[in-house]
């Protein structure tokens, strides 16, 4: 299986060699890491230029502005992909080291495939989202209402079906979602097979959340986040504990529960547990 990775990045240089790293730690090690830069600062192009001339799998693709959420220029990169499966990954947000592995398992047998979407709140809380395209009301509502399930972090495809969509990526219509507007391309095409899992493969942070938090903030507990998750107990914690439905889960028991399968001390989680309950 070979992976063509895309980040789709404007002005978040500070974040985006994070995300990057989280594709270069994936155990599915055949993948090119293509960055989109839409009209992006030299702030940021030099945070991706740096991480390239360490590993040849990252490309960045220097544009200038595109129109909207430069959604065509994803579409030009696309044109010199090389991987099997697409996957996709907004540039504040980062993957577990297995994302790809999963995805690829579903991507054998479907065309589109997406994982739980995780979205974390500034209250140190995770909120797991709930659908699967086996849902026909569901279907219906994304097609038909700003309704939508998971963001682009967890979504991929197969190369050669995105081949036969009658328009690839391609400015939004205002007051759509990108990724909503992109969704609705693939399940409007007949014989499309899609999948489900209900693994958590990642953490989105939603802009709109953290913008009320001071940049240097937001910056220094997104990457506590990223250093807690390089802990395969964390991921494993996470994945057993989040909820079925859309309740809140408190990082301080992700932590404890990772801290039991290590044998660790009721000291040190009781530690834990108040600093992320303050």
């Amino acid at each position: 299986m070979r992976f063509t990775a895309l980040i789709p990045t404007h002005n978040n240089g500070p974040v985006v060699g994070r995300a990057i790293r989280s594709v270069l730690r994936q155990t599915e090690r055949d993948l090119e890491l293509f960055v989109v830069g839409d009209g992006a600062p030299e702030e940021t192009l030099a945070v991706v230029r740096n991480l390239a001339d360490s590993d040849p799998r990252v490309r960045l693709f220097a544009y200038e502005k595109g129109e909207r959420h430069g959604e065509a220029l994803r579409h030009q990169a696309l044109e010199e992909a090389t991987g099997e499966f697409v996957c996709y990954l907004a540039d504040d947000d980062f993957w577990f080291p297995d994302h790809l592995r999963v995805m690829g398992r579903m991507l054998q047998s479907a065309d589109f495939a997406n994982t739980r979407f995780a979205r974390v709140y500034p209250n140190w809380r995770i909120c797991g989202y709930v659908g699967t395209f086996d849902d026909m009301d569901l279907r219906r509502r994304l097609l038909e209402t700003k309704t939508s399930f998971f963001g682009l972090s967890f979504g991929a495809h197969r190369m050669d079906a995105y081949r036969r969509l009658p328009e690839g990526w391609a400015p939004a219509p205002q007051g759509i979602w990108t990724d909503l507007h992109m969704l609705r391309k693939w399940l409007s095409v007949p014989g499309m097979r899609f999948a489900t899992s209900p693994l958590v493969t990642g953490l989105n942070f939603p802009a709109e959340t953290w913008r009320d938090n001071p940049k240097q903030q937001q910056q220094a507990e997104q990457n506590i986040w990223y250093e807690l998750f390089k802990d395969p107990a964390m991921v494993k914690a996470i994945r057993r504990n989040i909820p079925s439905d859309d309740t809140h889960l408190p990082l301080h028991r992700v932590i404890a529960a990772a801290n039991h399968t290590r044998r660790g001390t009721p000291g040190f989680t009781g530690a834990i547990r108040r600093l992320f309950s303050r």
